[in-house]
């Protein structure tokens, strides 16, 4: 078996990532962004299916956050702020 650190347009992709597993979103966040540097510095920008997916990720990666983000965020809101 051999290991690729990028996931091209050509790759499989999974239908849905809300059944993966954070570890598993991770490593494909991580291959996306691999893949869209290399076809920046290739060719200037990235393929649009590398857009796309890497949108889908970061959507997945949101959702997923949301539920944790919330205390955080009003703990932010009512800490006092040095210069204030």
């Amino acid at each position: 078996m051999t290991f690729f650190s990028r996931l091209t347009p050509n790759d499989p992709f999974p239908e849905h990532l809300e059944t993966l597993s954070d570890d598993d979103l991770e490593i494909l966040n991580s291959r996306l962004h691999r893949q869209a540097e290399y076809e920046y510095r290739q060719e200037g920008e990235t393929e649009p299916e590398t857009s796309f997916r890497l949108e889908f990720v970061t959507e997945e990666l949101d959702r997923r956050d949301a539920p944790a983000a919330g205390p955080v965020r009003e703990n932010l809101e009512q800490a006092p702020m040095a210069n204030a």
